[in-house]
């Protein structure tokens, strides 16, 4: 028996069907993707800066008002690590399961 299914609609239960078997949610599923999206679109466009010039960044920062305090950069800092983790988290699952 064929059943037809609404493009959208087959790709919103295929989401849901990995979600599922990996332990997620669909959003947090979604979430994924577009972190790995981003995260090698900033590998293809590293720079790269000499010495030199990451010390004159560093020092025009310190001129100006510092944005963020140290206390909030730092809290940024390790909240990201843990965003990082748990992407990485997921990655695995789905390299385990054949899906990534």
């Amino acid at each position: 028996m064929v059943v037809s299914v609404k493009n959208s609609e087959g790709v919103k239960l295929l989401i849901e069907e990995v979600a599922k078997a990996v332990g997620v949610s669909p959003k947090e599923l979604i979430e994924y993707y577009e972190w790995k999206a981003n995260r090698e679109r900033l590998k293809r466009i590293k720079t790269k800066m000499s010495r030199e010039q990451a010390r004159d960044v560093i020092e025009n920062w310190e001129k100006e008002n510092p944005r963020v305090s140290e206390r909030e950069a730092i809290k940024l800092y390790y909240d990201a690590e843990e965003e990082i983790k748990k992407w990485e988290k997921l990655e695995r699952k789905l390299k385990k399961l054949g899906l990534e």
